[in-house]
């Protein structure tokens, strides 16, 4: 599904291959349960825009989350836009955004 040398843009930076974003998958998934949510689809030749609700439930307590913290067992929901460009048959580019 992801191409070898992906790339994701977030507020966290810009990770670089799909080693990289796996990583960050993983970090997210171990500290929250990730439930992405796609509200609208839009494509457009090679890139698809998404929007997207992100809700985010912590497993344990987190300290410091995008300026926030929660406690364990605590939901936060975000609003996301997120476009996907593919490269072939693999997503090469995703930028995601806060709305």
């Amino acid at each position: 599904m992801l191409h070898e040398d992906a790339v994701l843009h977030s507020a966290a930076g810009t990770q670089l291959g799909l080693s990289a974003y796996l990583d960050t998958y993983r970090a997210m998934t171990s500290t929250f349960v990730d439930r992405m949510t796609p509200e609208e689809i839009q494509v457009d030749g090679d890139t698809a825009t998404v929007t997207i609700v992100n809700t985010l439930t912590a497993r344990a307590d987190v300290k410091d989350f995008m300026g926030m913290s929660l406690d364990d067992g605590q939901a936060m929901t975000l609003n996301l836009k997120g476009r996907y460009t593919v490269d072939g048959d693999r997503i090469r580019e995703i930028n995601l955004e806060l709305l």
